[in-house]
């Protein structure tokens, strides 16, 4: 027998969005910026997996990609307000589709 068209609470789809809602809120988590070390001017926002100190995991984003072997400057936030602010220098250890893994320089 067909079961009539209804949406309810339990419906696991609707579970599930309200999962995903909850553990990524917009307005949390902990970010950092890099660029390309040739382009100054250029810094991306990307979100942090894990940071080290000497070692940062990021997720990746569509804007800007990584590759194993190149450098990237890490800045303390999207515009510099102070002109000596002096970057981090980073090296591409790995990525994936996930993580992009970077070594303090």
């Amino acid at each position: 027998m067909p079961q009539p068209n209804r949406v309810q609470s339990s419906d696991f789809l609707v579970r599930r969005a309200e999962k995903a809602d909850a553990a990524l809120p917009a307005t949390d988590g902990t970010f950092t910026w890099f660029g390309p070390v040739d382009a100054p001017e250029q810094r991306y926002r990307f979100v942090i997996v894990r940071d080290s100190g000497a070692e940062v995991s990021v997720v990746p984003g569509s804007d800007a990609k990584f590759k194993v072997g190149l450098k990237a400057w890490r800045w303390k936030g999207p515009q510099s307000e102070d002109a000596a602010e002096k970057p981090g220098v980073y090296l591409v250890v790995k990525t994936t589709a996930r993580r992009v893994d970077l070594k303090k320089v």
